[in-house]
């Protein structure tokens, strides 16, 4: 628990460090903060294995986010679901299902989550805009 703590604080004020750069001019596309975002989500993809639900897999990421420091917003949704996207197509999450099948638990391939892994920028690039637009629009609303 202590290192999720500290993983938690790391990744809170590498995102805070983003932040500013994107407002002060130094990442105007978000290409450093969409880069960092989709590391941090898949390193807890591993943390979704209670259910296969899609609204409860997206909704513990979004709580993440807002943990370290994006402000809640409809559009969170948004940056959380590319990472998802991009892991159910490369088949790291099995396929989503709705809230009517209740949880059901699975359990992750650890080698092809770290061969998915290195495979990062291909997903970002894939679905990286709605991302970076998504996270736009929230880091707009905060100000």
């Amino acid at each position: 628990m202590a290192d999720d703590a500290v993983q938690q604080s790391a990744d809170a004020e590498r995102l805070r460090i983003l932040i500013e750069a994107y407002r002060s001019g130094e990442d105007p596309d978000l290409s450093h903060a969409c880069r960092a975002i989709w590391e941090i989500l898949y390193a807890r993809l591993p943390m979704l294995t209670v259910t296969k639900s899609k609204t409860a897999q997206h909704r513990r990421l979004e709580t993440y986010l807002k943990k370290i420091g994006l402000p809640a917003g409809a559009d969170l949704q948004y940056v959380v679901g590319p990472v998802l996207w991009f892991a159910r197509e490369r088949r790291v999450l099995p396929p989503a299902q709705d809230d009517e099948r209740g949880a059901e638990s699975w359990t992750l391939d650890h080698a092809r989550y770290e061969e998915v892994g290195r495979a990062l920028e291909e997903g970002r690039a894939a679905f990286g805009d709605w991302m970076a637009n998504a996270l736009r629009d929230l880091l707009v609303e905060q100000q």
